[in-house]
């Protein structure tokens, strides 16, 4: 890439080690510029921090209006988010993966025709581009189908084939962008020219681990200023890609051979790209993101998912604001047939519902709890744990046939809960009378 002295997020020195206290100062100037980055007008952004200057000489009324369409498409997107978020929200899941593919699907073509990703990066990066986002749309459009046809999968099926489309392309994509950057000596750098070391280029970058403690990590990334000569004309480059290192291999003043684009003479052939520990890492991602994928893809063709469900679990701020308790304990269907049913009524039909408690009196044996519906049978609690009058219960209960011709007193209770601290999950529902069966 060319040299761009604009540019505040390169450092320029003519050092090719560093002392830790000129890493020090290096970051200290990055986080300065961080900072002020947060009070800048975004549409003065590019100009002012990455060295971009604005291309042809506008007039004062075509530079408003480039502001002013700046602005509508930052609010456009403020809105988007906004929709997400709010989708999440009351969980319309539909309209947030409707939303969420047509926004990647429109951001993945137009990375496929323009060839740009990030602000500052070489012409030569305009290729790989493409194939990102090539795949990029093309995963939107097959979720976006996926989504369309979801009513043919149960849920464990939709999800599963999900990460199958996510996997897949993913890996598929890494590995051809791998291939093609091993090869890029001869695919793209074509031309080896001299170039002598006229000082060194340096930005800082960040990154946070995900191990739990939130650590930020600081790189310096290092990249030799060449000075060339190429077809009569002058150049002053860097590499395309930084290494990640706060020192240069490479003495100042020497003399070394480079690789470049003929088509773009200013960008220079990263040694980055032909690593043998990264070239050897994405190849093994990218061979592991495929093999999950078809293992995936052949268990749910083999129909061993047909019929799985998805108990999905909501971001706790997300059930505060939906007004529920992320905090719940749940219950199942599997864990009352196992700890309760099969070992009071063994293969009996059983029924859930709420009820709230009417009456509380003291028996023999304990304490006798009154429902609100009289088709329920007093319930018996041998301990100091019956719920007071008004008390809202979770009732899991069995079917008494020889009340039920009475219509009163028919419904049995297994086992009660409190709905403060637990959640039923299942699918078992209220007990119906057919019209068939007499009522009294």
């Amino acid at each position: 890439m060319l040299f761009n002295r604009d540019n505040p997020h390169w450092y320029f020195s003519e050092a090719r080690e560093l002392s830790s206290e000129e890493r020090s100062e290096i970051t200290d100037k990055y986080n300065e510029l961080t900072r002020k980055m947060l009070t800048t007008d975004f549409r003065d952004i590019d100009e002012q921090f990455y060295g971009i200057k604005p291309s042809g000489d506008l007039t004062e009324e075509e530079t408003a209006s480039k502001r002013k369409k700046m602005l509508i498409g930052a609010v456009a997107g403020i809105i988007i988010f906004a929709g997400l978020i709010i989708a999440l929200i009351l969980k319309q899941l539909l309209i947030f993966g409707y939303a969420a593919c047509a926004i990647f699907l429109v951001v993945g073509i137009s990375v496929m025709v323009t060839g740009k990703g990030d602000r500052i990066e070489s012409t030569s990066r305009a290729g790989l581009n493409r194939i990102i986002g090539l795949f990029m749309a093309l995963a939107s459009l097959m979720i976006i189908l996926l989504i369309i046809f979801r009513g043919r999968f149960s849920s464990g099926e939709f999800f599963i084939l999900l990460f199958v489309i996510v996997f897949g392309l993913s890996g598929l994509g890494l590995l051809i962008v791998t291939v093609i950057k091993a090869f890029s000596g001869k695919l793209i750098y074509k031309d080896e020219i001299t170039a002598t070391c006229a000082g060194y280029v340096r930005y800082v970058s960040r990154d946070q681990s995900s191990n739990g403690y939130n650590r930020v990590h600081t790189f310096i990334h290092t990249s030799p200023l060449f000075k060339y000569s190429y077809e009569g004309t002058q150049y002053e480059a860097v590499y395309d890609e930084f290494p990640v290192k706060a020192d240069s291999d490479i003495e100042p003043g020497q003399t070394v051979v480079i690789r470049i684009d003929p088509g773009h003479p200013e960008n220079i052939k990263s040694p980055v790209t032909t690593h043998p520990v990264a070239i050897g890492f994405s190849i093994f991602m990218g061979l592991a993101f495929i093999g999950v994928a078809v293992g995936l893809g052949i268990y749910t063709a083999g129909g061993y998912a047909a019929g799985t469900k998805v108990d999905t679990k909501w971001n706790p701020l997300v059930e505060k604001i939906n007004g529920n308790n992320p905090d719940l304990v749940d219950i199942t269907d599997d864990y009352m047939t196992e700890n309760y049913i099969d070992k009071q009524f063994p293969g009996k039909e059983w029924y859930y519902e709420r009820g709230v408690v009417t009456g509380k009196e003291q028996v023999e044996g304990g304490t006798a709890i009154e429902l609100s519906d009289d088709s329920f049978m007093r319930i018996l609690y041998t301990d100091n744990t019956a719920p007071e009058p008004g008390t809202e219960l979770l009732i899991f209960y069995v079917i008494n046939e020889e009340n039920l011709q009475y219509g009163i007193r028919y419904k049995n209770s297994v086992s009660t809960a409190d709905p403060n601290k637990f959640e039923y999950v299942g699918t078992h529902g209220a007990y119906v009378m057919t019209p068939a069966e007499p009522t009294k």
